[in-house]
């Protein structure tokens, strides 16, 4: 199937949509404990999207992700405040991205998510200054974090490549193919006595 975008891209325009959605929630006149109920969601709902969006550039079916989004959910229900949920909402994402949609070596997945999840929360906590729209803030800088896992790591290995290291990847695959075919005409004409040194000896 034809990818209408690298993942690159479609990290980046879902922290846009995650960070516009943070925004809209943080304005809402809601108190302290709904507020952060409120947040907890709009993450989720931002995570959902985008896991769906990275299950697609991936080919997987969303069934696939049914698991990690569940128990997340179960996390969104018990959590108290916005800095409990963000940790295991982290974890849900590496889960998805390096577990289910984009595999690789184990060794390489572990050192990939063990870099690029803190990195992202880190910057998220400090970057951001305080305010209403710190928490709409800290997920576009989180987001845009993440497009690095692609840029990185596993880009290629992940099957994601761009249409012109796809097309020289299809002309490599017809020219073994002709190859093939010529050795296979070669084979036929030496059974047949008809090869080139036959046809040159008469």
């Amino acid at each position: 199937m034809k990818q209408s975008m690298s993942p690159v891209a479609a990290t980046v325009v879902a922290a846009a949509a995650a960070g516009a959605l943070l925004a809209v929630t943080t304005t809402l006149p809601l108190s302290w404990a709904y507020r952060a109920a409120a947040v907890n969601a709009a993450i989720f709902v931002s995570l959902a999207a985008y896991t769906m969006l990275l299950a697609r550039l991936s080919q997987k079916r969303l069934r696939a992700l049914f698991a990690p989004l569940f128990m997340l959910s179960a996390v969104l229900a018990s959590a108290g405040s916005v800095g409990a949920f963000v940790i295991p909402a982290a974890a849900c994402l590496a889960w998805i991205r390096s577990g289910i949609c984009f595999q690789g070596s184990f060794g390489r997945r572990v050192i990939t998510e063990a870099v690029i999840g803190p990195a992202g929360l880190s910057l998220a906590w400090l970057l951001p200054p305080p305010g209403t729209y710190g928490w709409a803030l800290g997920i576009w800088v989180f987001g845009l974090t993440q497009a690095f896992y692609f840029v990185v790591f596993d880009f290629e290995r992940s099957g994601l490549q761009e249409p012109a290291v796809q097309a020289r990847s299809g002309q490599t695959e017809d020219l073994k193919a002709a190859l093939r075919r010529e050795r296979k005409l070669e084979l036929a004409f030496e059974e047949l006595g008809l090869s080139g040194r036959a046809r040159s000896g008469t």
